[in-house]
């Protein structure tokens, strides 16, 4: 079961990856920690599939809730300043929401 929560948040990455480059464009060089901690995510998650090794797994882990807090102060202060472009950021922030919950999955199961 672990393995399958690992793939939906190695998707849910992904997708995330691909809807933070639009947001990227947008905000330029400010969310580059974000997006640094999103691609090791990605790699890690990807090689905890492939490598069972537990110290691969927990590093993804902590990747993943990385990513998902990285995006917080940056984001915030970009809507208090530019509330007209919240749809274009608002597909970014479910996907980090569904990171969040779906690593802290990973953390409480069993490996």
């Amino acid at each position: 079961m672990e393995q399958v929560i690992t793939l939906i948040s190695l998707s849910v990455i992904f997708g995330a990856m691909l809807s933070g480059f639009a947001t990227f464009r947008l905000t330029g060089m400010r969310l580059m920690p974000h997006f640094i901690s999103l691609i090791l995510a990605f790699l890690l998650t990807l090689a905890s599939l492939i490598i069972p090794n537990s110290i691969v797994f927990y590093l993804a882990i902590i990747f993943q809730i990385l990513s998902a807090l990285t995006i917080c102060p940056t984001i915030c202060n970009i809507l208090k300043t530019q509330f007209q472009n919240t749809g274009i950021y608002s597909a970014h922030l479910a996907l980090m929401g569904m990171l969040l919950v779906l690593a802290i999955g990973n953390a409480l199961g069993i490996r």
